[in-house]
């Protein structure tokens, strides 16, 4: 019998990425929606034949049956939100990033301490089979020990687009393109190497008001350092995800991006070694993998983003940036 979802905050990345990718799926379904958009609502569930849809989300949590809650909407309102979900015992899914900082973060954390249920943060991109092959590659020891890495998630903001009037408001959005995009290459670092002993780094606030449209951070751990570089700016950035070792190197061109990973080349003393995959859709990975980890107790499926680990990622944000 296939788990029952609701959605809160349905009309932005949920609409884009999440509803579609749950049109086929044989374990979940979207059972109702949320927004303020009355109209945009009776078109996605026309669209993708969801059987109810509301305004308020209280009234949903009150009248759906359901299984789990994926909450899309915005950062600045996670927190007000988790506090009406956990009411409900459900299973939760949250949007990335877990706050706008990481003090929102603690007080989040502080309201999930004793929750029993699931909790789990959207990061797509651990969801793959190239994620598993990267740690096993490097468990391996087919490129010796990582000393050093970059990994880069830059792009042009639409300004027109509607989530930037929050992105790019420096009290709604976090503050910057690390807490937006570059956020799932932090994610994907510490998902491979934990977490590091030290973060160094820098950010530009030259294009914007309030925001920085341009950060370096630098990831410290006993033995490598991986350096990450997000933007705001940059239409032609090449999103790769590169790791060097002592015995050989890994490297993996527009590995960072909405889409899942297609090739990966290992090059170490033996030549160089090419994996090809298949395309897949992390955004059904993702919530179909926390079904099986969770609710179907498929623990050999990725665990995904706990609730430790973002928080994690917004500390080391916040300290590269007090600086």
């Amino acid at each position: 019998m296939k788990k029952r979802m609701i959605i809160i905050g349905s009309n932005g990345s949920a609409y884009k990425r999440t509803i579609p990718s749950l049109k086929d799926s044989k374990i979940c379904e979207v059972v109702a929606i949320q927004s303020r958009n009355e109209e945009k609502l009776k078109s996605i569930c026309q669209e993708y034949n969801i059987a109810n849809y509301y305004i308020d989300v209280d009234k949903m949590l009150q009248e759906e049956t359901f299984d789990l809650i994926y909450i899309a909407n915005p950062p600045f309102l996670h927190k007000e939100t988790i506090e009406k979900c956990i009411k409900t015992n459900r299973a939760i899914i949250c949007e990335k990033p877990l706050a706008r900082d990481y003090k929102e973060a603690l007080e989040i954390e502080k309201i999930l301490k004793n929750y029993q249920s699931p909790f789990m943060i959207a990061h797509h991109m651990r969801h793959q089979r190239a994620f598993n092959d990267i740690k096993e590659i490097i468990n391996q020891g087919a490129i010796g020990e990582v000393i050093g890495g970059y990994g880069q998630w830059g792009f042009n903001i639409k300004l027109d687009a509607p989530s930037s009037t929050w992105k790019l408001n420096k009290n709604l959005g976090g503050g910057g393109t690390l807490s937006d995009n570059g956020i799932h290459v932090i994610d994907f670092i510490l998902g491979i190497f934990g977490n590091p002993i030290q973060v160094l780094g820098h950010s530009r606030l030259n294009s914007f008001k309030e925001t920085y449209s341009n950060e370096t951070m630098m990831l410290v751990y006993d033995d490598k350092d991986i350096v990450i570089n997000s933007s705001h700016t940059m239409p032609y950035a090449g999103n790769h995800l590169l790791l060097y070792g002592t015995k050989g190197n890994i490297e993996i061109k527009n590995a960072i991006s909405e889409k899942s990973i297609k090739q990966i080349v290992i090059t170490n003393e033996t030549g160089e070694r090419i994996i090809n995959y298949e395309e897949e859709n992390l955004y059904k990975n993702e919530v179909e993998n926390f079904i099986k980890h969770y609710l179907n107790n498929e623990k050999k499926v990725n665990q995904g983003t706990t609730l430790e680990e973002g928080i994690t990622a917004l500390k080391l944000i916040d300290d590269m940036r007090s600086m």
